[in-house]
């Protein structure tokens, strides 16, 4: 199960609806506040987040650095579009990195990767 964070919704559909398509369960929102209390209420539902890095409320550092108190060893992907602080990732606990725009092989295999599977 994967929570999918992105606050523009477009892009929070179409990699809910390509994700799915590929048999994964998908959870999408829009918001980085709600993706934390989705997962806060339920950790142990979700296998896998993957947010977007620019968001209101709370950057996708941020809300991974939030989620991982809550369950210390679910992998996180962090995707992005802009150029980063790479203190900020550094001193993060984030599994992957990937640039925007996401292409689906890369995002899959970094998936399958994250989860331990081939």
């Amino acid at each position: 199960s994967i929570l999918f964070v992105d606050d523009e919704f477009y892009l929070a559909e179409v990699g809910k609806d390509m994700l799915e398509d590929y048999g994964y369960d998908v959870t999408s929102v829009t918001s980085s506040k709600e993706a934390l209390e989705l997962f806060e209420k339920d950790p142990e539902h979700f296998d896998l987040v993957i947010t977007d890095y620019t968001m209101p409320e709370l950057n996708g550092v941020q809300l991974a650095d939030r989620i991982k108190k809550s369950k210390a060893d679910v992998p996180i992907i962090l995707c992005t579009g802009i150029s980063l602080d790479f203190e900020e990732i550094d001193d993060s606990d984030l599994d992957r990195v990937l640039m925007k725009p996401l292409d689906m092989d890369k995002l899959l295999d970094n998936v399958k990767e994250v989860l331990g599977k081939s």
